[in-house]
């Protein structure tokens, strides 16, 4: 079956698209840090999620033909500046019934993709694991998009209260998301290496992790542990994988290359790599805090250090990184 080209434009949309949330999302840290507006660091920290992670990474997502809500946020980016924009004005109002409303049309958003999701699961079942990987994602996200409805309403679910519930709006649209998204391009890329297979199994821990962790806080804290650990493994897998393609990036690498070199994305996708695997390390020290051992970091530390190196240090620079390889390797193989 052909492979359909790219025009020039569409190659280009992903990063223009990036530099535009980005443009917005740096505006609002700066507000806030001159106390024009008030957002703390988690609420920051989500609202990467909007206005950077999500359009652009949709963008880099092969859609199939009958993913409709997928097509419609291509072609009509509006939806993907008023939702944010929305989204956004939640948090500059107390907690309650107009904040969530405003929050309700990011819902809508992440609704959109959940179907979407559901719909390329029920086409590729597990015939294809970077499918695989592209539907967890997108149901992921509606998850994340239930918990922000809830922060912004004031609610507790379960019994839990913030951070707990923004957290895990964060959670899912980051670990959750993010994450399946990275292991899909990660393995659909290394697809012709040695390394496919085992990458699979490993990555299992990347794809069921959030979900199992969703879950496990219900439970117990041996569960949660069991979690971070299925996670952490996961993450550092996915790591290597996205290291291994970065290492192949540089001229003159004398390992597999790809159809393109390209040094930036090169230290764009070992950078990110090195971050998640630190925020990893970070995550398992608190894990093993909460059980069975005494605390050895509070969740604020996890916010500042696991939260920044997770979202900015690989969420922003692997995005970077996916963006100008697949730009590079659209432009060799056209």
């Amino acid at each position: 079956m052909p492979v359909p080209t790219k025009s020039h434009a569409e190659e280009s949309a992903p990063l223009s698209g990036f530099r535009f949330g980005a443009a917005i999302w740096t505006a609002l840290a700066f507000a806030s840090y001159i106390n024009w507006i008030h957002l703390d660091l988690i609420e920051l920290l989500f609202l990467l999620a909007p206005w950077v992670i999500v359009p652009s990474a949709l963008a880099l997502t092969p859609a199939p033909e009958s993913s409709y809500p997928i097509r419609v946020f291509r072609t009509q980016r509006w939806l993907l500046f008023v939702a944010p924009a929305l989204c956004t004005a939640s948090f500059l109002r107390p907690a309650g019934i107009t904040a969530a409303l405003l929050a309700s049309c990011w819902l809508a958003i992440c609704v959109c993709i959940a179907w979407a999701g559901l719909n390329r699961l029920s086409r590729f079942r597990t015939q294809s694991f970077p499918q695989l990987c592209f539907s967890l994602a997108e149901c992921y996200i509606g998850v994340g998009g239930v918990w922000l409805v809830a922060s912004r309403a004031g609610l507790h679910p379960a019994g839990f209260k913030e951070p707990i519930v923004l957290l895990t709006a964060v959670h899912f649209h980051f670990a959750g998301f993010l994450s399946s998204i990275f292991a899909g391009l990660t393995c659909s890329t290394l697809k012709l290496t040695g390394w496919a297979k085992p990458l699979r199994i490993i990555l299992l821990g990347t794809l069921l992790g959030p979900g199992l962790l969703g879950i496990a806080f219900l439970i117990s804290p041996k569960l949660k542990l069991i979690a971070v650990i299925v996670i952490v493994v996961g993450q550092c897998g996915l790591a290597a994988g996205m290291a291994r393609i970065g290492a192949a990036n540089f001229p003159g690498t004398p390992i597999y290359r790809f159809a393109g070199s390209n040094p930036l994305s090169a230290i764009f996708l070992i950078t990110a790599s090195a971050s998640v695997a630190a925020a990893m390390v970070y995550a398992a020290t608190w894990a093993l805090g909460e059980y069975p051992l005494q605390p050895m970091t509070d969740l604020s530390h996890m916010e500042r250090i696991h939260g920044v190196l997770n979202s900015i240090g690989f969420g922003v620079i692997g995005l970077l990184g996916w963006i100008r390889f697949s730009a590079r390797n659209a432009e060799v193989t056209s």
